[in-house]
């Protein structure tokens, strides 16, 4: 049994303006902008036998990070899907930035601000008619649903089977709030997968329908434009709807539709690129996993967290893109953005002069990096505390404002000359939450944590940091001795940033 979802708000009034903003979209503007960014694979892979993770690793070895478009990967039956398999939409400093709307020039910090006051100036959806909405183009219901057509992927060695890995929708019962955030799927048949979830705001969601013995509503998004999937990484509120908080990211209204199995009731992506319904279903669990989490580990066999998804329908585009956002050596510090302004904003409110907060994807899981000016000693304290009130934090690095917490050289150094071990770093008892991912939890759910204090002494003398003088700098035009074809042809060397 179903229960029928909360109202909420009345959607604004559908104003036509440009073409939306779509995971076609982005790659058009890609192509543009960004030559040489985006790869077509013309020849049959089989994403399932690990093809498409092997081309996207060998490519990882090289330092090279394009979209790629498998154009003729085969499904689950082992025929050549009309869908095509996308990989890597998010994964680069430019593409990033395109899919933000932002300068090319901007940098990685003022990228988190951007994101910091996006959240804060949330857009309300619109929602248009089946016939405007391109996800509808292909609509298959009930038994004709088959995730068996897809070119889904096996991504890691050890596996437990073919996953999907990308945003779902959920809409609390009682609030009627709309909640995305990322669960992995395991692939059991063709209208069945396991569910994933830690104890987070889908898990609340979902109990508040089992405890009423409902089956919970559910819509898994299989692809969107990149700044839809960064939004989908909100972590703020549990009462604000994040489908606001998406049109936030995507710097227009998000555009909705209603839902093929609960019509108005759930409203969905009007231009995805493919859309499951199903429902999360009361009191089954289903043994899913192993699967090869972010953290870059195996993460174990899972039950009792483990929904039974049952598919009810599945609607695409005629010329359906699929996602997949986890690929084998790949790093995700593009997507973190908005977690980055969680956390920024959680150590603002503690401690208003932090300057940045760095979560770096794989690199740095569950380590956050804080750049603060200091005014008080005991404020590097409480921004540390205020960075692990989230399940993602464990290990926290408070620095100075002058250290870059996006370039890992800087970090280290400052490690080294501003910490005193004896002095500088505490150790918490196994007291926090901490996240079901991480492989070096002794028991499910909590976790120690330390802080490491790297900002210099306020209240005594330092001694200074050596550099250019500053009116040399100012003085001296680059330009007028190295000239600009020249600089234009110089490498960027990034290999000591965490992007």
């Amino acid at each position: 049994m179903v229960a029928k979802p909360q109202e909420r708000p009345a959607a604004q009034p559908r104003v036509t303006t440009k073409e939306p903003k779509s995971l076609h979209s982005f790659i058009h503007e890609v192509e543009e902008r960004l030559p040489g960014e985006v790869v077509y694979i013309a020849q049959q892979v089989d994403p399932a036998h690990f093809d498409a993770a092997a081309i996207v690793s060998k490519m990882y070895d090289l330092k090279k990070f394009p979209i790629t478009v498998f154009e003729r990967g085969l499904n689950l039956r082992g025929e050549v899907s009309d869908v095509r398999l996308v990989l890597n939409a998010e994964i680069s400093q430019g593409k990033t930035q395109l899919a933000l709307g932002v300068p090319l020039t901007m940098d990685r910090t003022r990228m988190g601000e951007e994101c910091y006051k996006r959240e804060e100036r949330r857009i309300k959806p619109v929602v248009v008619n089946r016939a405007e909405a391109p996800v509808k183009e292909i609509v298959k219901i009930g038994d004709e649903a088959d995730l068996t057509e897809f070119p889904i992927m096996r991504h890691h060695y050890m596996d437990g089977g073919p996953y999907l890995d990308m945003a779902s929708i959920g809409k609390d019962y009682e609030t009627g709030i709309y909640n995305t955030s990322y669960h992995r799927m395991e692939v059991k048949g063709p209208r069945l997968t396991g569910f994933y979830m830690s104890p987070r705001h889908m898990w609340k969601i979902f109990k508040g329908y089992e405890e009423r013995g409902l089956d919970c509503p559910v819509a898994y998004v299989m692809g969107h434009h990149p700044a839809f999937n960064m939004g989908a990484c909100y972590k703020g509120p549990f009462d604000v709807d994040e489908y606001d908080v998406i049109g936030a990211y995507l710097q227009e209204p998000l555009r909705l539709v209603a839902s093929e199995t609960w019509g108005e009731d759930f409203l969905v992506p009007a231009d995805a690129e493919i859309i499951v319904e199903g429902v999360l279903k009361a009191g089954q669990r289903i043994t899913e996993a192993p699967f090869g989490e972010a953290p870059g580990y195996l993460g174990p066999q899972r039950y009792v967290n483990a929904a039974r998804f049952e598919v009810t329908a599945i609607t695409r585009r005629r010329d359906a893109l699929m996602q997949s956002i986890i690929t084998p050596e790949g790093d995700k510090p593009w997507l973190d953005l908005a977690r980055e302004a969680a956390y920024l904003r959680r150590c603002r409110e503690a401690v208003p002069t932090v300057k940045a907060v760095c979560k770096g994807g794989k690199h740095s899981h569950y380590a956050i990096y804080i750049s603060m000016k200091k005014t008080a000693e005991g404020e590097q304290g409480r921004a540390a505390a205020a960075a692990l009130t989230f399940d993602h934090s464990k290990i926290v690095f408070v620095f100075d404002e002058d250290i870059d917490v996006f370039n890992p050289t800087e970090i280290l150094w400052a490690f080294a000359t501003r910490c005193q071990p004896h002095r500088d770093i505490s150790i918490l008892r196994p007291m926090m939450l901490g996240n079901m991912l991480d492989p070096s939890l002794e028991d499910e759910i909590t976790t120690s944590a330390m802080i490491i204090d790297c900002t210099r002494p306020f209240d005594k003398p330092y001694s200074p940091v050596s550099k250019c003088p500053d009116d040399a700098l100012a003085r001296i035009n680059l330009a007028d001795y190295v000239p600009k074809q020249v600089l234009d042809a110089i490498p960027v060397d990034r290999t000591t940033y965490f992007a």
